[in-house]
């Protein structure tokens, strides 16, 4: 039963795209860098979730929720995906990882990603599952929610990826996620039904129906509090970085046509070019003298686009600014 659909990363994709258009150049660089990032995470977690809708979600006895977003007195716990089995009143958090390459955790608990010979420490999965935990158990005992009586931890790692499971503690469950079904159908062997009286003795009886189970889920979903992020901030662009005006729209034109007019001037060349929204771009070759004079030319006609490089005009202003440049002739 699907109870949540993942939102994926749009939003923030398109903040960060707005946001390279608004910066210098020097700035770029991290933002395509977070950009790539999200669009990996992304992918990763689509391919999960198919997997996940696959093999589980037409049973009625299993509950599945995407991109999981709680707030509880302040903490956030961020789910990429969680399963909820009715019968067995038990919840499974499950971490999507995107690696793709080897990972290994050491006698001390010290994660490891190995790109070849290359190694890049990252912080432990299995921990950050596990604190997800936490604050999922303290929003449902917060909503006095008592029919979800375990919760397991999982790490799932890209189909293409490997895990090293030597010093890998026995309650730490690392999976790769095209084999999750199988793995979640065995532990659900394990549990069986005698363990089951073991575990829940006359709780067994009042078992979560399907009603039940979708109640709790629209409740979870109903819950979730989509992230806002300001990507500014958190990369650590300051304001200064911006190269157009707060009060402007960034243009966002992907290509010009091929150049409508060239100038000559004693300085350099100048072109002119039609964008296919019918605005004009104008660009110059790079000396002082030359850029001096087309600012002059520009000035309150035209407008800066620093994601082209060019300058950006409506065609009622070509004469003005030819005007002035076929003076410096």
């Amino acid at each position: 039963m699907l109870l949540k659909q993942a939102e994926g990363s749009s939003n923030d994709l398109k903040q960060l795209e707005d946001l390279r258009t608004e910066v210098s150049p020097e700035y770029r660089p991290k933002i395509d860098s977070q950009i790539a990032r999200l669009r990996k995470g992304e992918a990763g977690e689509k391919t999960t979730a198919h997997f996940l809708n696959r093999e589980l979600g037409a049973s009625d006895r299993i509950g599945i929720l995407h991109d999981l977003r709680l707030e509880v007195e302040g903490d956030v716990a961020q789910i990429d995906h969680l399963v909820i089995h009715r019968v067995q009143q038990a919840a499974w958090v499950l971490e999507s990882k995107n690696y793709s390459g080897n990972l290994s955790c050491d006698e001390h608990g010290d994660w490891t990603i190995w790109y070849g010979k290359k190694p890049t420490p990252i912080a432990s999965p299995v921990n950050q599952a596990r604190r997800q935990i936490i604050l999922l158990r303290r929003w449902l005992d917060k909503e006095d929610v008592t029919t979800i009586r375990t919760i397991t931890p999982v790490v799932l790692i890209s189909p293409t990826s490997s895990i090293n499971r030597k010093n890998l503690p026995a309650d730490a469950h690392v999976v790769k996620s095209d084999n999750f079904a199988q793995w979640w159908s065995k532990q659900a062997e394990q549990i069986g039904v005698k363990r089951a009286l073991g575990m829940f003795g006359r709780h067994l009886a009042n078992s979560m129906s399907s009603a039940d189970l979708e109640t709790i889920g629209h409740r979870l979903a109903g819950a979730h509090i989509p992230a806002n992020r300001d990507w500014r901030a958190r990369l650590g662009i300051p304001d200064s970085a911006s190269v157009v005006q707060s009060d402007e729209t960034p243009i966002r034109e992907h290509h010009s046509h091929t150049p409508l007019k060239t100038i000559e001037t004693v300085y350099g060349t100048v072109t002119i070019s039609r964008l296919p929204d019918g605005r004009l771009a104008l660009r110059n070759a790079p000396n002082e003298e030359l850029i001096s004079v087309v600012k002059t030319a520009c000035k309150g006609r035209a407008r800066w686009n620093p994601r082209f490089k060019n300058l950006v005009f409506d065609p009622s202003s070509f004469d003005e600014i030819r005007e002035v440049l076929v003076r410096a002739t």
